[in-house]
């Protein structure tokens, strides 16, 4: 089961990411080389459909408050409240969204579909074998979690690190009696953005590959689901 659940796995990711999910020379290379930037990219799509979605209902709601405006004479003051409030209801709305809008990890019966082909290519189909199967995917996904957490941890000693030496120079600063001045300043402003873009495209990152793999784990579990109602335990 342990080679069968490698083989599925490695097809799901094919299949998410939209390659073939049939076995090539190129294979390997695409897996360690194209499939990582893919995998980001599907994440960071997952996770900025939020603010898409805010967008266009802000914009749809702008245009309309735009429309009212050069229909009917509105005062400054009041046409500043109401583009903040088209800004605050849009943001209120995709906030408070229904759970089917965002429950399934946007996974799609599309990729069930496709999910369950790979099922039953691999002989997936009866109870006992699902469940075997889920057992390993709850184990994979355990192994995903400590990886994020070992990508928080990266970014947690970097700041560390950062403020560390930051209070060493200044502690020789003070002891040496030397005076702060602005050229000293200025470095340490832009070391200090250097490291707050650093910080964010790392935390950027590391959601997207987050919310990449829980569309991957969800998936598998879905199909599973999918499988087991339409096979039934051999008796």
């Amino acid at each position: 089961m342990f080679k069968k659940t490698n083989d599925i796995l490695e097809a799901s990711e094919s299949e998410l990411l939209g390659f073939s999910t049939s076995l090539s020379l190129l294979k390997p290379v695409q897996r360690v080389c194209i499939y990582p930037l893919i995998y980001l990219k599907m994440g960071f799509g997952n996770l900025t459909k939020p603010m898409a979605i805010w967008s266009m209902i802000s914009f749809f709601l702008l245009i309309v408050l735009l429309l009212l405006s050069s229909g009917i004479e509105m005062r400054k003051e009041v046409f500043l409240f109401s583009f903040n409030l088209c800004i605050w209801v849009a943001l209120l709305f995709v906030t408070f969204s229904t759970p089917s809008s965002y429950a399934f990890y946007g996974v799609t019966e599309k990729n069930i579909s496709k999910i369950v082909e790979i099922l039953d290519h691999h002989n997936v189909q009866n109870k006992e074998d699902i469940e075997l199967l889920e057992q390993n995917i709850d184990k994979v996904d355990k192994r995903i979690e400590e990886r994020i957490n070992f990508y928080k941890w990266i970014i947690g000693s970097f700041w560390g690190l950062y403020i560390l030496l930051m209070n060493f120079e200044l502690r020789l600063i003070s002891i040496s009696g030397n005076v702060i001045d602005t050229d000293f300043l200025k470095d340490n402003f832009e070391t200090c953005l250097y490291v707050i873009l650093f910080t964010g495209f790392a935390l950027v990152a590391m959601i997207s590959y987050k919310r990449a793999s829980n569309m991957l784990i969800a998936s598998l579990q879905f199909a599973c689901v999918e499988q087991k109602s339409r096979y039934k335990s051999p008796k």
